[in-house]
């Protein structure tokens, strides 16, 4: 079997059990069956593959049928162009949390430009560390607690900060919340639970089986945990400060109706996804609220 017929072989066979983006997820778990990138890959599609290279893949396969997370099969997941490692014990980010880190970036430059220093961050929730790893690259001067209630999720996460070098950039916390930060953040940046609890039985299963429920689901209603950061975060903005919040989809009126009840100074914008849909909330520490 060469290269070429291993890929048409278990691209069909991804495909017919109902697995999207079959042959994408074929190519991935062949390069890393082979331990070759895709140029690599496709430059030798002509290549006899071994009996132990095959029954490698085929594992590989195995477990992706039984709906395992392809990032988890290879511990990598390709997110803000960094290649963040991940497993079973964080939960796998996602493209539209892309958009709260560019909020945070053009805040972070903001703050840095009006206050003549780099900006003090919190990463709520900060799972594999993504978010904070993501800033720390871009704002080079700026600090950033990076803080998960799963210890872990904070394993995790320390892999990556060695990975890229960030021990003196990022200081990781275990701890609940905002409970264990002390002084004021020029940024507190969450992707918290939101998933409500009836909802939790329709997810596919790849998350429902795989990925941490601690990390998806955020009590009935899905802004419980929501509710309890913004019921702590009025002390913890330094003046002229910020939160950015992920949301859910649909989320943005009762979300925005917590807030304006435990900051009723705050200013607040919604942010929308490349779908449309209102997947960020910004809260300005100062002026009058808003939707």
């Amino acid at each position: 079997m060469t290269i070429a017929d291993a890929l048409h072989k278990y691209t069909s066979k991804l495909k017919q059990d109902g697995i999207d983006e079959a042959a994408g997820e074929a190519k991935v778990l062949l390069c890393y069956a082979l331990n070759l990138n895709s140029a690599q890959l496709f430059s030798q599609v002509d290549r006899i593959l071994t009996p132990s290279e095959i029954t490698s893949f085929e594992i590989l396969v195995d477990r992706r049928l039984k709906r395992e997370p392809t990032a988890y099969i290879t511990g990598h997941k390709e997110f803000f162009g960094l290649d963040i490692y991940v497993d079973d014990r964080v939960l796998i980010p996602r493209p539209e949390t892309e958009v709260l880190i560019e909020e945070a970036l053009k805040f972070g430059l903001a703050w840095s430009e009006r206050n003549e220093k780099a900006p003090l961050i919190a990463d709520i929730g900060t799972g594999s560390g993504a978010i904070a790893i993501s800033l720390a690259l871009n704002l080079p001067a700026s600090h950033i607690y990076a803080v998960d209630i799963s210890e872990k999720a904070m394993e995790v996460a320390a892999i990556n900060v060695e990975r890229y070098r960030l021990k003196d950039n990022i200081t990781l916390i275990h701890g609940n919340l905002l409970e264990q930060i002390s002084g004021k953040m020029a940024l507190i940046v969450a992707n918290l639970p939101y998933i409500a609890e009836p909802e939790a039985s329709y997810l596919q299963a790849e998350i429902a089986k795989h990925e941490p429920g601690i990390a998806l689901k955020g009590g009935v209603n899905g802004t419980e945990v929501i509710q309890s950061l913004v019921s702590q975060a009025n002390d913890k903005v330094a003046a002229g400060g910020a939160i950015l919040l992920e949301i859910g989809a649909g989320q943005e009126q009762e979300i925005t109706r917590l807030i304006r009840d435990c900051m009723p100074g705050s200013e607040i914008e919604l942010v929308k996804d490349l779908s449309g849909i209102a997947r960020v909330i910004k809260i300005d520490m100062k002026g009058s609220p808003r939707l």
